[in-house]
């Protein structure tokens, strides 16, 4: 078995037949890494927000070596050649909250050494536990028990994460919090325009997403946002140093090395981290190990659709699992199997492994540079990227969901993702898992009752 799983890789990897073809294959990786680097770099500015705004370079090199990682070895071992494997928008955006609580609950005082070390605990575990889950699925055949977690309760989480995107946003590119206490300093003029060219973008790349246009799209839209940002400052008279002194760009030191950019866990760190506020977050990282084998799930069914050719479901959950366990125990993000990724590499023409280990390399050089670039970032880019995708979310479950779901399924949704934008997350996800219970439970009984008559 293990000897014709290798002949089938080994057949797969197949001399190209043209040069043309290798120069077309290395243009696939070019462009979807440098997508992918333009979402690590927004992934990376969530989670290491607020109090670990300092450390936002540390957290850009976590997530593009991780990222590397995941890409090398899903192209490998993956049932589908073509699979391209990144973050995951709903895990990460829940892991990025629980990191925030995380930092909350530390005693005052904390070395900034210790919250580090903390925060890449907090990381890592979560991806060593999801990597265990999702391993287990796989090994014994149950990737289709996913499908038995209500899509109502799944929905509500989903907009609930829309909602810490939309709130995320904000905050990457005001470093104020979207509330309503708030609310006045955010439509004063000065913060306004900081946060006007995000929302603007936004609503563009949300207008964009209606039509079924050119692969190359996304990443076009991206780069010219850069150019106009730059445009403006040049017609405004501010120089770039400028727009970084004003909070235009990202905080970051333009001195920093590649050894600021990958801090990775050893023995050493165990003492340092403060366990107890990492165990309170349990069922945000409970959430976040669901939600990413529901994401996995339905990457791969939407994949099927689009290539049209079957991919092995618990094949993806062991490579995920196995990956992302890997990840953990050398203090990496949980990513794996990228639906919009992959699809973006399929019409482009990747039919083979070749583009995604080249994308992969362009995610390894990039910290290896240092972090002389990510200082001039447009944070307005950033935050629009998170707003567009914290809109679509909240769109899809809020606005359409009404259209697709029952009426009581549709209260559900409204209900979890409103208890965690007024109340609070952690209340809203107590809530979802409460419904989730009651809901298994009551589908099972009346199961049962048909299987009786």
């Amino acid at each position: 078995m293990m000897m014709n799983r290798y002949k089938h890789l080994l057949a797969q990897w197949r001399p190209l037949p043209h040069p043309n073809r290798l120069l077309w294959s290395l243009a696939i990786g070019l462009t979807t890494g440098s997508l992918g680097v333009v979402f690590a770099l927004s992934y990376a500015a969530l989670i290491f927000s607020g109090n670990l705004t300092g450390q936002l370079s540390t957290g850009f090199g976590l997530v593009l070596f991780s990222v590397a990682t995941t890409r090398m070895i899903v192209a490998l071992t993956s049932s589908y050649p073509g699979m391209v494997a990144d973050l995951s928008t709903v895990p990460t955006a829940i892991l990025a909250w629980s990191v925030g609580m995380v930092v909350r609950e530390l005693p005052v005082g904390t070395s900034p050494g210790e919250v580090l070390v903390t925060v890449l605990a907090t990381i890592a575990l979560t991806s060593v536990l999801t990597g265990s889950v999702l391993l287990l699925l796989g090994l014994f055949q149950l990737g289709e028990w996913v499908r038995l977690m209500p899509r109502s309760v799944v929905g509500g989480f989903v907009a609930s994460t829309g909602w810490l995107l939309v709130k995320g946003a904000i905050k990457l590119m005001t470093n104020q919090t979207l509330d309503w206490a708030h609310l006045p300093m955010l439509i004063q003029p000065q913060v306004f325009l900081h946060w006007l060219p995000g929302l603007l973008l936004a609503l563009y790349l949300l207008w964009l997403s209606r039509y079924p246009l050119h692969p190359l799209a996304m990443i076009t839209s991206l780069v010219a946002a850069i150019a106009v940002f730059y445009g403006l400052l040049s017609l405004s008279g501010i120089s770039p140093n400028q727009a970084i002194v004003h909070g235009w760009t990202l905080p970051i030191a333009n001195d920093q090395g590649v050894q600021t950019l990958w801090q990775s866990l050893s023995h050493l760190h165990l003492g340092l981290i403060h366990w107890p506020a990492i165990a309170k977050q349990w069922m945000c990282i409970a959430t976040a190990i669901v939600t990413a084998a529901i994401s996995l799930l339905m990457n791969v069914s939407g994949l099927e659709l689009v290539t049209k050719r079957p991919i092995d479901l618990n094949q993806e959950l062991k490579v995920a699992g196995a990956t992302n366990l890997l990840l953990g125990l050398s203090g990496g993000i949980l990513s794996f199997q990228s639906l919009s990724k992959s699809v973006l590499s399929h019409k482009l023409g990747n039919r083979d492994r070749f583009p995604t280990l080249a994308d992969s390399g362009l995610c390894i050089i990039l910290p290896l540079l240092g972090s002389s670039f990510l200082c001039y970032f447009p944070k307005p880019v950033l935050g629009g990227l998170l707003l567009f995708l914290g809109l679509s979310l909240l769109l899809e479950w809020v606005y359409a969901a009404w259209f697709k779901l029952s009426r009581v399924d549709y209260g559900i949704v409204q209900l979890i993702w409103m208890t965690s934008s007024t109340i609070g997350f952690l209340q809203g996800l107590t809530l979802g898992w409460l419904l989730a219970g009651g809901l298994l439970l009551f589908n099972s009984k009346r199961l049962l009752r048909q299987l009786g008559k």
